[in-house]
């Protein structure tokens, strides 16, 4: 298959936060390392909800500790405040303390003295497991309390019902009804209570009612008298959030939202953000400043954190270089359209800006070992620009392929590698045994043979054909990533060898070594040619045929 090597543009140069394995990671700030490792103990970083206090107390519960009874209250198992962050707690675990041979692989969660147990997203039980070492550092999130979706809300009558209203509608009433009855006061039902400005919405709350608490198969309809939109049905033990149109409703979560991510690479001094086609919620031009900056994949991206009221709707974006309408200085800017229901990325460059996939996004490369060492594992550290795998003994094998009959350990590199000069150490993945470093600028695939001598990229790449084509003349040429000869019929044979009492004409391709290209053998533009489209072949070490004058096979090596 075609190896299609995308060239975007090139990376700026920012600190690499986790070194270049294949791992997709997201750096954000609230997963920022807050306490030391200990070499005798495991240590859990946990990220909170929004709205831990940290005045509360936390504890951590599983088989390995006696369950909750015997967890929740003793200070062995509470959490501890982080000192530089606002979202984190921290507890250090000694195995020797684990009971009935239990681990952390056997489950565990999380307990909060004030609101109970944690829950998925979904009101779901949650078991986290892991298999840790001691001296090890391990994130951990919790999604929701049981207190978000158990207790009601202090100040309110009941349950809430929370609606981010987008009806239009001069007036907006909750009506419920069950059977053949009505739940609520008759139609139209509930008036708004009030309003509450929650993580920057402004919502529209109806209280329930604490006669209703626990209140099952419940039918919601948002109206106001003439107009109305089917809500969903409830058992109402928990606060609801809904978004409503005058044509339908969604549920929310009123602590998510999107970020939008830009790789600047403008060469604007300044960028900012302008949104509109939000009603109410237009920024004043030029809009955002960014609110910091995470690295994908290696690529440090500036982001927008917006409010969770833009979430699923049409949504004008105008990228700019912050400067005022007003301003002397000239106005730069790219305008896009979107439905904002996700995360976006852009990449912005001084002609363009366009939507990219951060999975995908920048220039990626491969190293190719041919490895003649022996060792029982290979590893590989460098030091420079980058330091992969973030220490030693660096990053592992991704994948071993074949390629001409020689099996290559394969490290992909991200995007974070491209551009950058390295001293390369293989090793025996930290068993004892390394090589000398060997240094390089990834601008490109390498391929290269080590052995207990030392590391040596491979050079040469040499066509070898058994031609029994019957054709007074040979030539071969290629199309793809490497043109061989610079137009039809290509190029001439190199020359003759006998190897193995096997007679082959050779053509010698060492100067598109490591390119893809798709051959073609014919009779030197005779008229005669092997018809199958051209033969797609890595050019890399000796590659042996066998032709006829309407067919080939690809020879293992003699």
């Amino acid at each position: 298959m075609k190896k299609i090597v995308y060239w975007l543009f090139m990376l700026p140069l920012f600190t690499l936060l986790n070194g270049c394995d294949d791992t997709d990671t997201i750096i954000f700030d609230d997963e920022l390392p807050q306490f030391e490792i200990k070499a005798n103990a495991i240590l859990l970083e946990v990220i909170m909800p929004k709205g831990s206090a940290a005045d509360d107390e936390y504890y951590i519960v599983g088989d390995f500790n006696g369950g909750a009874e015997a967890a929740v209250g003793n200070l062995e198992w509470q959490l501890e405040k982080a000192t530089g962050s606002e979202s984190k707690w921290g507890i250090y675990l000694l195995p020797s303390t684990f009971k009935d041979g239990k681990t952390l692989a056997d489950g565990f969660y999380f307990v909060s003295a004030s609101k109970g147990e944690e829950r998925s997203v979904k009101n779901e039980t949650v078991v986290h497991r892991l298999d840790v070492k001691v001296g090890t550092r391990t994130n951990v999130w919790v999604d929701r309390w049981e207190a978000y979706f158990n207790t009601e809300e202090e100040g309110h009558d009941g349950f809430v019902v929370y609606v981010a209203d987008k009806s239009g509608w001069d007036n907006l009433y909750l009506y419920g009804w069950a059977g053949d009855g009505d739940v609520t006061p008759a139609w139209p039902g509930l008036s708004v209570k009030g309003t509450e400005v929650i993580n920057g919405v402004t919502y529209k709350y109806f209280d329930m009612g604490k006669s209703l608490d626990g209140y099952e198969g419940l039918n919601l309809i948002f109206n106001n008298v003439d107009v109305q939109v089917d809500g969903p049905a409830v058992t109402l033990n928990r606060n609801f959030y809904f978004r409503i149109t005058d044509k339908g409703f969604e549920e929310i979560d009123p602590e998510a939202s999107y970020c939008i991510y830009v790789d600047d690479q403008s060469g604007w001094e300044d960028l900012a953000l302008y949104i509109s086609g939000a009603g109410d919620n237009n920024e004043d031009w030029p809009g955002l400043e960014p609110a910091g900056t995470k690295e994908i994949n290696g690529v440090v991206y500036k982001y927008f954190e917006t409010d969770v009221e833009l979430m699923n709707q049409s949504l004008k974006l105008t990228f700019n270089n912050n400067k005022k309408e007003d301003d002397p200085g000239l106005v730069l800017s790219f305008v896009k359209n979107i439905t904002f229901s996700r995360d976006f990325y852009f990449s912005i460059t001084p002609e363009k800006c366009e939507e990219i996939d951060p999975t995908n996004h920048g220039t990626r490369y491969s190293l190719y070992v041919e490895d003649n060492t022996g060792w029982g594992a290979l590893a590989l550290y460098s030091y420079g620009d980058v330091e992969l795998g973030g220490g030693w003994p660096g990053i592992q094998v991704s994948e071993t392929k074949e390629i001409n009959g020689t099996t290559y350990k394969c490290f992909h590199l991200t995007p974070a590698c491209t551009n950058k000069n390295v001293n390369l150490i293989f090793n025996n993945n930290g068993g004892g045994s390394q090589l000398d470093d060997y240094n390089l600028t990834i601008d490109r695939d390498y391929y290269l043979r080590i052995s207990g001598d030392g590391c040596s990229e491979i050079k040469d790449c040499t066509v070898y054909v058994q031609d029994n084509s019957g054709w007074d003349a040979l030539a071969l040429y290629g199309w793809g990533d490497a043109a061989i000869g610079d137009s039809w019929p290509g190029i001439q044979v190199t020359g003759t060898r006998e190897i193995n009492g096997v007679t082959y004409k050779y053509f010698d391709l060492s100067e598109h070594v490591g390119k893809y290209s798709n051959l073609i053998f014919n009779n030197n533009g005779g008229g005669q040619q092997i018809e199958d489209g051209g033969l797609y072949t890595a050019l890399i070490g000796d590659i042996y045929f066998s032709i006829t004058a309407t067919s080939y096979e690809k020879l293992p090596k003699p």
